[in-house]
């Protein structure tokens, strides 16, 4: 995975982090420049509204699509096809309108993914509090993003999430009829999903982390969850992590009925969650109001 900053904070300044994942088939870069295109309703773009925060945007690793490979294998052009079936994802989906279907090739990408994404968090928290620290992502990436945000328990100064489902979304709500969804219940309950035990064979964890270019030894890979832990405990943010969840109606990516339930249930698990949505704005940001609702929220959340 590949990490791609944009714009340098201002100098000689206190600022926060903010980590973006881009959806499928794309790559940091160039969701980092239309993001920053967008403008609030004064025309201001977000790196002038906060000109101290660093902004990241890694890139997810090229994977196989079991959907892609299908169709090209179907193809009377299948040798013309060949090789397309690998492109960048952070876990594999059969159908992102229908994610419940075959969906348990999302696993693999998904257990690599969250230990990429928590890793970040843990370097960017070197440098600043983990309560000035913004996850976030798009489409997948923020699939990826909350379903890390999820497993690790870190409690961060806010999330936003665009466009967006939750995966395995019937299982996590199995969690509501418990007494309990606090964030270790939460997180056990995801690891239980993703196959992720105490006593996994460091090899293979080591192996997934390889594949993302992150994980250099087995010993960084068996210190990872003790790692997350302590970042959670040292932590002085709320209880839970404050969401940014936005979603159009007429978003003919991610049906905006998968979007609502991502919102329904992380509220439900008891997350502090502001929910837009918005009659247009396909599958990005919202062009009239989405950076102004966006801005607000990360002017409450980060205190700036």
């Amino acid at each position: 995975m590949s990490n791609n900053h944009y714009p340098r904070p201002l100098s000689n300044q206190a600022h926060a982090h903010r980590n973006l994942l881009h959806g499928r088939e794309d790559y940091g870069s160039v969701f980092a420049q239309y993001f920053f295109d967008s403008e609030a309703s004064d025309a201001h773009k977000l790196a002038d509204i906060f000109p101290t925060i660093r902004w990241l945007f890694p890139t997810a690793r090229l994977r196989y699509s079991a959907q892609r490979d299908f169709e090209f294998s179907n193809s009377s052009f299948t040798e013309a096809l060949k090789g397309e079936e690998i492109i960048s994802q952070w876990f594999d989906v059969w159908d992102i309108a229908r994610p419940e279907e075959r969906e348990g090739l999302m696993v693999a990408g998904l257990r690599e993914s969250v230990r990429v994404v928590v890793r970040v968090v843990r370097e960017e928290a070197q440098s600043v509090p983990l309560e000035q620290i913004i996850l976030g992502g798009i489409s997948q990436g923020c699939a990826a993003a909350v379903f890390a945000l999820m497993y690790s328990g870190m409690e961060l100064g806010g999330f936003i999430g665009l466009c967006s489902w939750l995966p395995f979304q019937k299982e996590i709500e199995t969690l509501l009829g418990g007494s309990s969804t606090n964030k270790d219940e939460i997180s056990r309950h995801i690891k239980d999903i993703l196959g992720v035990y105490p006593d996994m064979d460091a090899a293979l964890l080591e192996q997934a982390d390889a594949g993302e270019g992150t994980m250099t030894n087995t010993t960084e890979v068996l210190n990872l969850e003790a790692n997350i832990s302590t970042l959670s405990i040292n932590s002085k943010a709320a209880n839970k992590t404050p969401l940014f969840l936005s979603h159009s109606q007429d978003d003919e990516t991610v049906p905006f009925a998968l979007g609502e339930g991502l919102h329904q249930t992380t509220e439900q698990l008891g997350f502090d969650v502001t929910w837009k949505e918005y009659e247009d704005g396909g599958h990005w940001i919202n062009p009239k109001h989405g950076v102004d609702d966006m801005s607000a929220f990360l002017h409450k959340a980060l205190n700036i």
